[in-house]
């Protein structure tokens, strides 16, 4: 598979609806470096910052009023909200330097003066999502696994509708809306290439 020019590639997701999944696997695909996780990792080796703090913190709203402080930036700045920045700024530098992916975190918000971006949205039906959830993680009961992808979806909503002022998980801004259960991981892979290759980002 060839890239033909640039693009940047944004994968909102549902928890457990396989989006993580679906960005990597099109990532190894396009041979594109996937931003997730790793901006954690990041941001730790710049800034001396304790990861588990930031992992904590990632993709939810913290209480500048009683989260405690992390020891950069401007005080006033609550944890979620330094991190935001910090996350931000690397998602830009990224998007500068070359073709990427990036997983959640607003970055289709984030990238909208951009040239060549393609949001996409991945979401599954309840039901499936419990099952992967209950793998995943290796859970027994679904009302458990239930109760988690509610407090995760419920996170993911806030932060973004905070940090976006849009609705999390609608149709505005997004190129791909892909229920990933129609077609499986590989198969909603192929969805986005086809997408890709038909906007000429791609050569398959």
């Amino acid at each position: 598979m060839k890239l033909l020019k640039k693009v940047l590639i944004t994968i909102g997701r549902e928890y457990g609806s396989g989006g993580k999944a679906i960005a990597e696997a099109l990532g190894k695909d396009l041979d594109v470096k996937v931003y997730d996780k790793n901006l954690i990792e990041m941001i730790s080796e710049r800034h001396n910052i304790d990861p588990d703090v930031l992992e904590a913190t990632d993709e939810h709203i913290s209480n500048p009023f009683f989260d405690p402080y992390i020891s950069y930036g401007i005080d006033t700045a609550s944890r979620s909200s330094r991190l935001f920045a910090l996350e931000s700024n690397i998602i830009r530098e990224a998007a500068n330097e070359g073709p990427a992916i990036f997983v959640g975190r607003c970055a289709n918000d984030i990238l909208w003066e951009f040239p060549d971006v393609v949001n996409i949205f991945v979401y599954a039906p309840k039901a499936d999502r419990v099952a992967r959830i209950m793998m995943k993680e290796g859970i027994a009961e679904d009302l458990a696994a239930e109760k988690i992808i509610r407090r995760m979806d419920k996170a993911r909503r806030s932060y973004y509708q905070f940090y976006t002022d849009k609705k999390w998980g609608s149709t505005e801004g997004m190129d791909l809306m892909i229920n990933s259960s129609a077609l499986g991981i590989e198969g909603s892979v192929g969805l986005i290439e086809d997408f890709l290759a038909r906007k000429g980002y791609i050569e398959k």
